[in-house]
């Protein structure tokens, strides 16, 4: 018993500051997000429309790479395109603003991501279930088999070359940012398992298990484009965080300057 609540409690300790930092991320995203929703709403109309645009014409060029990309480089160039030259604090200021909108953007992108990952996990799920279903029908059988009087040994299921129907790729992009990602597939209604003979349980098995996996590999792919795209928003919440650090008391003022 000893040694059960020693590993319960080692399991917690190694899982404590993955969740502390997860936590103080979120705080953070918080703290920033209320505080840039005050300044950005301290705008002039004609300043919202220009950092609207610097941030829609990186969109793609930092959500379409794929890795590391220099967020604030990008944002520079575009506030140049549409503010020209500022002072040092002016631009750190247009920064965070386009940063934010992207952040926003991105967020809306994000949610859309999970909500199709999460209808995924519920068909992997189901194909489970199916798949057990039939295990348990396979396995019922070959009681049966040996249950008859004069049979002897059950005899080996034989297993058939199944040809697997593969599962078709869609994809789709966001409706912000145009992340792609998966589509979640419409596979065969799930069978009878008590309706099938033998061979077909056998071969139904294949089957399913071979969908299982293609499912798996989809969600994969997807989990790595929801990762890139977390690790840019993060990357943009760190950036304002510290301009916001360093220019508590001016961004204000610099703001309500901007036109």
């Amino acid at each position: 018993m000893k040694k059960i609540i020693l590993s319960l409690v080692l399991v917690f300790l190694m899982g404590y500051p993955l969740w502390t930092d997860a936590r103080a991320q979120d705080v953070q995203k918080q703290d920033v997000k209320m505080k840039m929703e005050r300044l950005s709403g301290a705008l002039k109309p004609s300043a919202k429309q220009k950092v609207a645009r610097a941030a829609h014409a990186i969109e793609g060029q930092i959500f379409a790479s794929k890795g590391k990309v220099d967020i604030r480089a990008a944002a520079v160039s575009s506030i140049q395109k549409q503010f020209g030259n500022l002072p040092p604090r002016d631009m750190d200021t247009l920064v965070s603003l386009v940063m934010f909108e992207l952040w926003k953007s991105e967020d809306e992108a994000l949610r859309e991501m999970t909500d199709e990952m999460h209808k995924m996990n519920q068909v992997k799920e189901k194909q489970r279930d199916y798949i057990n279903r039939l295990n348990r029908q396979k396995a019922a059988m070959k009681d049966r088999l040996k249950e008859q009087p004069g049979k002897g040994a059950a005899p080996r299921l034989v297993q058939k070359q199944v040809a697997v129907q593969k599962i078709p790729l869609e994809t789709a992009k966001t409706r912000r940012l145009n992340i792609q990602y998966t589509k979640t597939p419409v596979l065969p209604a799930p069978k009878d398992p008590r309706t099938m003979s033998d061979s077909e349980v056998q071969a139904e098995i294949l089957a399913a298990e071979a969908r299982l996996n293609a499912l798996q590999d989809m969600s994969q792919l997807d989990q790595l484009s929801l990762q890139d795209a977390m690790q840019k928003q993060q990357q943009m919440i760190q950036t304002i965080s510290n301009i916001m650090k360093t220019q508590h008391d001016t961004l204000q003022a610099i703001i309500r300057n901007l036109r």
